[in-house]
């Protein structure tokens, strides 16, 4: 009897030391956690042929019906003097671009008229049951540079390729010649770059950002030319922060310079691409 209760005691510690290792009793049978839900995918059915755009390039909105819109010449214009025509352009992507567990779309919008033809892609959020366009453009070709060649759905965001066009490099018959590509999502409401490195969708070309400044304080990197986009990092100092000529130019007033300035800090061996405050780098 003695002994048949020391084996019963010993099995039973044996029992406890291992279910303590494993995190759990022998009662807890509860099965591991699935895959997180599948986005929901609402936003498929909305008609961006039928809806209200804002045009980024004249600062205007415009409705389109049937997939296109046109209109005279008139204030709204702003530079496309004779008129100006809108269309859907391509196919919408989507994937959920903010991380709400909602496919959200990537959608552009062709604009044309006067010296201005252009393709803007924007994101549309899908919130509160309907699409929410963001007024910031996460890829853009202008008259002169080359057609984007694709925007498609990844995970986390929309996957752009594209050719970067550097003013006094290259001209209107050839368009850019540097081939970029990157991913661009929203996070708090802005549309920024999540990968290969977050910042902002604006690209900091080193052949264009190449006067050093030092500055000897704190600076702060957003995604935007704005105080309420997110931040880059938090607030540092760098050995150095490059900017382009126009950010210093003595004949350029400080209204015509602006309060924002693209800059690329250097720290190390990185780079790091951000909007600063003129105040903070000058």
């Amino acid at each position: 009897m003695r002994r048949t209760s020391w084996f019963r005691s010993r099995l039973l510690s044996l029992t406890v030391a291992v279910s303590m290792l494993s995190g759990c009793t022998l009662l807890d049978d509860e099965p591991p956690p699935g895959p997180p839900p599948a986005a929901s995918r609402e936003i498929r059915v909305f008609d961006f042929a039928d809806a209200e755009w804002f045009d980024a390039s004249v600062s205007r909105t415009v409705r389109l019906k049937d997939g296109t819109a046109t209109r005279g010449d008139d204030d709204a214009i702003g530079p496309m003097e004779g008129g100006g025509s809108w269309k859907l352009e391509g196919t919408p992507q989507f994937a959920d671009a903010d991380g709400d567990g909602d496919e959200d779309a990537a959608a552009a919008l062709r604009t044309s008229g006067g010296q201005s033809s252009n393709v803007f892609w924007y994101v549309w959020l899908w919130q509160d049951g309907t699409a929410q366009q963001l007024r910031r453009p996460i890829a853009s070709t202008i008259r002169c540079s080359r057609p984007i060649e694709a925007v498609n759905a990844v995970t986390g965001g929309f996957e752009i390729h594209a050719f970067l066009f550097q003013f006094g490099r290259d001209n209107c018959a050839g368009g850019g010649a540097i081939p970029i590509v990157y991913v661009a999502g929203v996070r708090d409401g802005w549309p920024v770059r999540i990968r290969p490195q977050y910042g902002p969708i604006d690209t900091c070309d080193p052949h264009d950002l190449v006067v050093t400044l030092r500055p000897s304080g704190l600076v702060q990197l957003r995604v935007d030319s704005d105080e309420r986009s997110p931040v880059v990092e938090p607030a540092g100092r760098y050995d150095s922060v490059l900017v382009n000529e126009l950010a210093v130019s003595p004949y350029l007033t400080p209204q015509m310079r602006g309060e924002w300035v693209l800059a690329l800090a250097v720290r190390g061996e990185e780079r790091i691409c951000g909007w600063a405050h003129v105040d903070q780098v000058l």
